[in-house]
């Protein structure tokens, strides 16, 4: 229910537009009422009490059959009033009148609203203004429910409910709402069901909330636009209101009208046939004839004279300025704010031409104004600047003309639009600025409407997708420039933006032009004036930021000699294997420990660069022969590891031989000395019930310790008993 502390009157569009002395006259006769939903103001048939003036309410016309069928004829709210017959004359209602949404009115007994409209004064203009309103909405609805769609129907309810609401929400059932529209429930259900599943409306328990109204404006049919204009156009509407009683001129009836007079100013006189009688009555009659033509010349002098210095009034002190010239440009006549703009005095205007004050570059142009303005008998403008005067600089006016009936005279408005101008010039900087900002950023920049159609892109936007101009896109969307999948893909992100409030942030790879490249792209709502209106994001190319990123994460995890995994990288590896074994115990892990025989003393007597020629070598060799999955890496000097997922021992085993073998018959050439090389190689497998991964590197070790203590270039096995690991022999 609302609250009565927060009422007033001119919540009310008739009562708003009421001069302040027809207010007043009224406002101690207003009453305040609360109307709850599905009050019944007026039944068919009823006398009429009261004419309400509803603020925050809204009050359905409707119409019952003798079946109980019933339809809406119209509704009214803050716009209008109820009551309209007593408008009219009549004093009875045929329709019944039910509060659809609570809130409250302003009620005025009958008989003061009769009183005060037959005043003749505002009060009557807007009521009869109404009046025609209200009968286009009820012709308007006829035509909807005969020839529109139970959804366009609706829409048209819900936009004209709105209309008379401050929030956006609708207290009212899909029941109530059938009722209204004199459809079936059914109906009303499967229409709300669309608009809510299109995101234009929310229904709940009698609720309705409209989240899209744009989206209901361009559903409903022109019922809505039509009604709504109307309502605008009348109000906007103004005319003089006459005193009442004044005398209204009508020659026809003048000598009926004086003979009459004449009758109730002379006392009867006994008729005479004499012809002197007969002039002298006619002359009488004459006489009367004459005051009554200077009584209505009086009243209309009045008039005159009272018109004449309310507009000398508005002429004199309007904010422009109004100038008369003749065909030499000669000043006949300007007011106060002309007399200021040109810096002269009001009573020497016949002494100046306007075109003494126009800067000289603008000379041509004016004379050309004015010889077409008298020339062309039509109405035309131009914009020109004048000089600078002791009280103000250089201005730039905008004038408009007209010539008078004989072509004669120039009649002009100058209005000073130097301010305009240079706002004008400071928005085209700053928006000039504006887009050099964004058109200079390395990456693509863009705003979107809530519908997610482009408002403006920047430069690199518009030459990646190989647009003409950054103009081009706008009104636009992604469906225009991209691969349906990825639309759809970048419109839910908008929409998840705009309903979280929150900014997102994501990286991507998208192909384009064929090639695959990374993009980070960033979104955000826009919010004006605590209204949400729309997303602005940025996207640029960081392909090679994310190419430089592998290529340091390739470096962090491979050992620079020999190209291969360093050791932190390879025990991530043996971790990882380790914790998928635990996953799924059937698929065997094999572990190979490799050491170059006598590497240190190729160090000691042909030197480092021998030593790393040796390493590279045997990185190569190594290699060669894994397989894809297989993973090698360099421990430390001369001792190599291989982590072999879903080989057992036997698999490793041959492995191993064909390194050892192939790396028996290598030799290199450094120097002038000849170089052989040999390796030993342990091997070990891992096990699901290992504590670590640890485990399985310790059994190779072990293992790659004995095949160095029995000579080197051999492979060995690991072998463990009860307690563990065998020592390895010395």
């Amino acid at each position: 229910m609302p609250s009565i502390s927060i009422q007033s009157p001119k919540l009310n569009r008739i009562l708003a537009a009421l001069p302040l002395s027809e207010f007043a006259r009224l406002e101690d006769d207003l009453e305040l009422v609360d109307l709850p939903l599905g009050r019944i103001l007026y039944d068919a048939g009823d006398s009429l009490e009261f004419v309400y003036f509803p603020t925050t309410c809204i009050v359905s016309l409707v119409f019952a059959t003798e079946n109980g069928s019933s339809a809406e004829l119209a509704m009214t709210g803050n716009d209008g009033l109820l009551g309209i017959p007593l408008v009219l004359g009549g004093e009875t209602t045929t329709h019944k009148v039910v509060v659809q949404s609570a809130g409250a009115a302003y009620r005025l007994r009958a008989e003061v609203i009769v009183w005060e409209l037959d005043q003749g004064g505002n009060l009557l203009r807007l009521c009869l203004s109404y009046a025609q309103a209200l009968m286009t909405q009820m012709a308007q609805s006829v035509v909807c429910n005969r020839h529109h769609s139970v959804d366009q129907q609706l829409c048209r309810w819900l936009l004209l409910s709105l209309d008379q609401l401050s929030g956006n929400q609708i207290n009212m059932t899909q029941e109530l709402i059938a009722g209204m529209l004199g459809v079936r429930r059914e109906a009303v259900t499967e229409a709300a069901g669309k608009l809510q599943a299109a995101g234009l409306i929310q229904y709940r328990r009698g609720h309705i909330t409209v989240c899209d109204r744009p989206g209901l404006e361009a559903r409903v049919c022109e019922c809505y636009a039509i009604v709504k204009s109307e309502y605008d156009r009348l109000f906007r509407l103004t005319s003089p209101i006459l005193p009442k009683n004044r005398l209204r001129p009508n020659p026809a009836t003048l000598r009926q009208r004086a003979e009459a007079r004449l009758q109730q100013t002379q006392a009867a006189s006994p008729a005479s046939a004499w012809d002197s009688d007969r002039l002298l009555h006619e002359l009488q009659v004459h006489q009367v004839e004459l005051e009554m033509h200077n009584e209505e010349l009086r009243h209309a002098y009045g008039e005159a004279d009272s018109l004449r210095e309310k507009y000398a009034d508005i002429y004199d002190f309007a904010p422009v300025g109004y100038f008369t010239l003749d065909v030499q440009g000669v000043i006949l006549q300007l007011n106060l704010a002309g007399a200021i703009l040109l810096g002269i005095k009001r009573s020497r205007h016949g002494c100046y031409r306007f075109a003494a004050a126009v800067k000289p570059a603008y000379l041509p142009a004016f004379n050309a104004f004015q010889e077409e303005v008298l020339a062309n008998k039509a109405k035309t403008h131009c914009e020109i600047v004048l000089l600078a005067t002791e009280q103000r600089p250089e201005a730039t006016v905008r004038i408009e003309a007209v010539p008078d009936e004989s072509s004669r005279e120039c009649r002009m408005v100058v209005i000073d639009i130097t301010a305009e101008k240079e706002a004008s010039r400071a928005l085209r900087e700053r928006e000039g600025y504006q887009r050099a900002l964004l058109d200079n950023f390395p990456f693509m920049v863009w705003l979107k409407d809530e519908q997610s159609r482009y408002l403006a892109v920047n430069a690199p936007f518009a030459l990646n997708y190989n647009w003409s101009s950054v103009e081009a896109p706008v009104g636009k969307t992604d469906f225009d420039i991209t691969t349906r999948e990825l639309a759809d893909a970048y419109q839910a992100d908008d929409q998840a933006i705009m309903c979280s409030g929150e900014k997102r942030s994501l990286e991507q790879k998208v192909e384009v032009h064929g090639e695959e490249r990374w993009f980070e792209t960033y979104k955000s709502p826009v919010v004006v004036d605590d209204k949400l209106v729309g997303t602005v994001g940025f996207t640029r190319d960081i392909s090679k930021r994310k190419a430089m990123e592998a290529e340091l994460r390739s470096l962090a995890a491979t050992d620079a000699l020999t190209a291969l995994a360093n050791r932190p990288h390879f025990l991530e590896h043996l971790e990882a294997a380790h914790a998928g074994l635990q996953r799924e115990a059937d698929h065997p892990v094999a572990l190979m420990l490799l050491d170059l025989d006598h590497f240190q003393m190729v160090n000691d007597t042909l030197g480092h660069a021998a030593g790393d020629a040796l390493l590279r070598l045997f990185s190569a060799l190594l290699h060669d022969e894994l397989r894809k999955v297989d993973i090698a890496g360099r421990f430390v000097d001369d001792e190599f590891a291989v982590l072999m997922p879903q080989a057992d021992l036997d698999a490793a085993m041959i492995l191993a031989e064909r390194i050892r073998a192939k790396v028996a018959v290598t030799s290199v050439s450094i120097g002038e000395r000849q170089v052989a090389m040999s390796v030993s190689i342990g091997i070990a497998s891992m096990n699901p019930t290992d504590p670590s991964s640890g485990q399985a590197l310790e059994y190779a070790e072990a293992a790659l310790g004995r095949a160095k203590a029995q000579g080197r270039n051999r492979v060995e096995v690991a072998v463990t008993d009860l307690d563990g690991i065998l020592p390895a022999a010395s």
